[in-house]
């Protein structure tokens, strides 16, 4: 939980970095200003944000748990609310948190409840460069999105080289793990598809939105931005199906194993109830049975046993059952 501050001063150069003091500082001079609050208390938070005049709304938003991606421009400042791979997140559990960015020309202020890998990143970046990139907030906005997206490519590619390994470990498996795994991939995936989706409209906004004054983009970042984003919404679309198509074929298989299995326990049992049927007949113990004085009674049955099973199996086979 931390309030961080980043003062650039008129040419973008870093003079300090720091907690809330900054804040003040910036507010009195005509200076840039990065503040990053992650998973603060609510009364700090409130301290930090006085004085920036945010939209309640958009605050609002920002401060939810679970909202949908979105665009918003303002008469001083824009929202974005992104939504980001979390720290450890996975191609078996694409779990996301909410980024959100209060931004003008003169400062980008970035909410999180939770750590983002996004903001870190780009943090020790300055820190190290003691810089901010050319195109001021404008461009560092666009790298922190960029940032988000390019955590998502890899791990689809993952999900993909794994839904290859399935499609090839159905004809050999039947555990219903298998199974698991590819309910647990459909859900996933359709819950990222419609993130991507609106992340993909977020930045079709900004295209059309008239307030470009307030924070300046690069068309030609922004079309590769969408693009990005366009790419991740058909690729979860494309696993998503194929994902269905598995969880199909594995039960058809599946299903198919079991009839087998169903088909061969009839014919044995077909074969079979003939040879209970006459044990249980000599098993009575009734006195007056011719055969049973017969010297050779109990070698013609068995020999008779023997032939119907030989007979029944070559029927089976000659008919294609087994």
């Amino acid at each position: 939980m931390t309030v961080r501050a980043m003062l650039f001063d008129e040419r973008g150069t870093l003079i300090k970095t720091g907690g809330l003091e900054l804040v003040s500082q910036y507010h009195a001079q005509e200076q840039f200003l990065w503040l990053d609050i992650s998973g603060a208390p609510a009364d700090i938070e409130r301290q930090a944000l006085e004085g920036f005049d945010l939209n309640p709304l958009a605050l609002r938003d920002a401060q939810r748990t679970r909202h949908p991606p979105k665009y918003e421009a303002f008469s001083d400042h824009v929202f974005l609310l992104l939504h980001e791979l979390q720290q450890k997140g996975d191609c078996e559990s694409m779990d996301r948190h909410q980024l959100a960015l209060f931004a003008s020309n003169t400062h980008v202020i970035t909410r999180h409840d939770l750590p983002s890998v996004a903001v870190d990143l780009h943090w020790a970046q300055l820190h190290a460069n003691q810089q901010l990139p050319q195109g001021g907030m404008g461009q560092l906005c666009y790298q922190l999105m960029r940032a988000v997206v390019d955590r998502f490519l890899p791990l689809m590619f993952e999900v993909e080289h794994r839904l290859s390994e399935i499609e090839d470990e159905i004809f050999s498996t039947n555990s219903d793990d298998l199974l698991g795994e590819l309910i647990n991939y459909g859900a996933q995936l359709k819950k990222a598809r419609r993130s991507f989706v609106y992340q993909k409209e977020l930045v079709d906004e900004i295209f059309t939105s008239h307030k470009h004054q307030l924070l300046a983009f690069d068309e030609h970042e922004l079309t590769d931005l969408f693009e990005h984003f366009e790419r991740l919404a058909s690729l979860s679309n494309l696993y998503q199906e194929l994902t269905a198509d598995l969880i199909n074929g594995f039960i058809s298989i599946s299903a198919h194993r079991a009839n087998h299995i169903m088909k061969l326990l009839t014919i044995v049992t077909a074969i079979f109830l003939p040879l209970t049927l006459i044990a249980g007949i000599y098993g009575m113990n009734f006195e007056h049975m011719p055969e049973l004085k017969w010297h050779y009674g109990y070698f013609f049955v068995l020999g008779f046993m023997a032939a119907f099973v030989a007979f029944g199996v070559i029927f089976v086979r000659k008919r294609g059952w087994l």
